[in-house]
């Protein structure tokens, strides 16, 4: 099993740490346009949409359990994982999973209701996501925010990639989403 401060070492994943590092915005920009990139590929062909769907929720199962893995994977290599890394794909799965779901809400959203402010903040938390100062600033270090910003995200996607995955019904796919985002987020609460 390779050594994890030695591959760190590496110079081709430095330079990729200290290329994040210098232009973090190049993360925000990266989510949004895959964001739109993957509605634009299913919105064009509905079997590709089972597979961002899916790839997705599977970005999300990551992210519950990133912390345990990652105390696993330390405790076993002896080696700490770059916490910049982590950020940045827990900021880009962030942004992928917005972006993504954004397309589908404005498109479904009746505009004079309620579902207005529904989309709105998915909107508002979409815009956070892409605004280094106030996702690393503002929201991370209230630990409450953040909880919220994760679930609400993953309630979004999962609400998205239901119907598209399992072809649910909204009725199925809005208690089927909200249990298992309510459950998937309890282990964030260890984070």
């Amino acid at each position: 099993m390779p050594d994890l401060n030695a591959l760190i070492q590496n110079s081709a994943v430095q330079r990729v740490l200290e290329f994040i590092k210098r232009y973090p915005g190049l993360i925000a920009l990266f989510g949004f346009c895959s964001g739109v990139a993957s509605f634009i590929m299913v919105d064009r062909q509905a079997r590709l949409a089972s597979w961002v769907a899916v790839l997705l929720l599977i970005s999300w199962l990551w992210l519950m359990v990133e912390n345990s893995a990652v105390e696993v994977l330390a405790k076993l290599l002896k080696r700490e994982i770059p916490q910049p890394l982590l950020r940045y794909a827990t900021q880009m799965i962030h942004q992928e999973s917005l972006f993504f779901v954004l397309p589908f809400f404005s498109i479904t959203t009746t505009w004079n209701s309620g579902q207005l402010a529904f989309t709105g903040l998915l909107a508002i938390a979409g815009l956070v996501s892409i605004i280094d100062p106030l996702y690393y600033k503002w929201l991370a270090p209230r630990r409450w925010l953040f909880l919220a910003l994760h679930t609400l995200t993953l309630f979004a996607a999962m609400l998205t990639a239901l119907p598209i995955i399992l072809h649910l019904t909204t009725a199925q796919s809005y208690k089927l989403a909200l249990a298992t985002a309510m459950l998937l987020s309890i282990p964030s609460l260890a984070m």
